[in-house]
């Protein structure tokens, strides 16, 4: 199979539900609820509200009563790349995420279910056509929505445990520029569809009223891109298409662990560790069929090598009055994207969030409200990966230079039943 040397580590296909970068490292998007994002996501005891579907089952049973929880995370990016005094922005900078939760508590049992429809990996990126960065990535971005049904049982006043299956349905798109030597350039799109499975087990531990452990663990998702349709355009713009097949994206696998403490009444604090196996994204593969521009381009290899990284997160919250909580979270998190593989397909960094936000009750209704500054580390590299691979393309000479910022806004309301 005749192989075109795409950028290293820009992905086929990248995640989002219409939304341009993930808040964690690589594609990830832990926070899923207002009260997660002002408690920089250190929930995975502590969690309170149907979220737990995602967060930790194994806390349903610890939610009171019956409710269901929904909104909207709001993520605006600054993203640009810079090359020998030219920037090229990321275009896709304003991205909106809907969530929903519900948990319902079995009457007569210590069984709790719950449901969640979320998102909990996304990325998508736009440049302009005519960029530097056009042989590295022109659009490329996939969306995935997670239905998960999950079940916890109170084994007793001070043990929980907890499980939920996943069906996760994602589509992409993928976009860039081919360097066809000689200053001739082409383009190359593929577009695809899956439907993966997936299951997420906890544990929740109160050794004592006011100290509660947490242990989670969500399985890797595959998805399986082997229907694509690929389409690329030679130097003159004629078109020719191809079914490509060998694809195969890893939602990784994340273990969680967090300890809650109730300092007083009103404060509590919680600090979570948490592990992601990044390292199980190693390269990207497509074969097309029939080859195309002429039989010369027999399919796709891309290298990610991505690392297991980790990440520390501390939230705390205060109960002001009766009805009025206030949070306040930091978060440090390791990219799993080495220099060598570095793309605009998925920009990212060592990052530092911010994060802060409040909750107000009034009876039944709830409204949460939170704000996440996201700093990423400044990074220069030296990589081929805007040259695609190819030495004699020199749209692109030293350094690429990565500067990145996000806010995240969420808004979420409860109604208890």
């Amino acid at each position: 199979m005749a192989r075109l040397p795409l950028l290293a580590g820009a992905p086929l296909l990248c995640l989002s539900l219409l939304l341009q970068e993930a808040s964690g490292g690589g594609y990830a998007i832990p926070h899923q609820s207002a009260r997660a994002v002002g408690l920089a996501n250190a929930v995975t005891a502590g969690v309170a509200d149907p979220s737990a579907v995602y967060v930790n089952p194994a806390a349903l049973t610890e939610i009171e009563g019956n409710r269901i929880l929904a909104g909207v995370n709001y993520i605006h990016v600054v993203s640009s790349i810079g090359n020998s005094g030219r920037t090229s922005v990321n275009r896709h900078d304003d991205n909106f995420i809907p969530t929903f939760f519900a948990n319902y508590h079995l009457p007569a049992t210590d069984l709790t279910a719950g449901i969640g429809l979320y998102a909990p990996y996304g990325l998508a990126a736009s440049y302009d056509e005519n960029s530097f960065t056009r042989f590295g990535a022109v659009r490329s971005e996939l969306r995935t929505m997670y239905l998960t049904p999950a079940i916890s049982w109170r084994m007793n006043p001070s043990l929980s445990v907890g499980g939920g299956l996943s069906f996760v349905h994602s589509s992409a798109l993928f976009a860039r520029s081919l360097f066809l030597g000689g200053g001739a350039e082409g383009k190359v799109r593929l577009t695809d569809t899956d439907n993966g499975y997936g299951y997420n087990v906890g544990l929740l531990y109160k050794p004592v009223e006011r100290i509660k452990l947490g242990l989670t663990y969500r399985s890797r998702v595959d998805l399986n891109f082997d229907t694509a349709l690929a389409k690329v355009a030679d130097a003159t713009g004629a078109i020719s298409t191809a079914r490509s097949k060998g694809t195969q994206i890893p939602l990784p696998p994340v273990i969680s662990m967090g300890l809650n403490w109730q300092i007083t009444p009103d404060w509590a604090a919680e600090f979570v560790y948490d592990y992601t196996h990044w390292s199980e994204f190693r390269h990207l593969k497509a074969r097309f069929t029939p080859a195309l521009l002429g039989g010369g381009l027999g399919g796709l290899f891309i290298q990610s090598l991505w690392k297991d990284a980790s990440i520390l997160r501390l939230g705390a919250s205060y109960r002001a009055t009766e009805n009025l909580e206030l949070r306040a979270g930091v978060t440090v998190d390791e990219t799993p994207i080495p220099a060598r593989t570095l793309s605009p397909s998925i920009p990212g960094a060592d990052l530092l969030t911010l994060n802060a936000g409040l909750g107000y009750r009034w009876g039944s209704v709830g409204v949460d409200l939170a704000y996440m500054a996201v700093f990423y580390m400044k990074r220069s590299v030296l990589n081929d990966v805007l040259e695609a691979g190819n030495s004699a393309n020199t749209v692109a000479p030293g350094r690429d230079k990565y500067e990145i910022f996000h806010n995240f806004v969420s808004l979420h309301l409860t109604y208890r039943f």
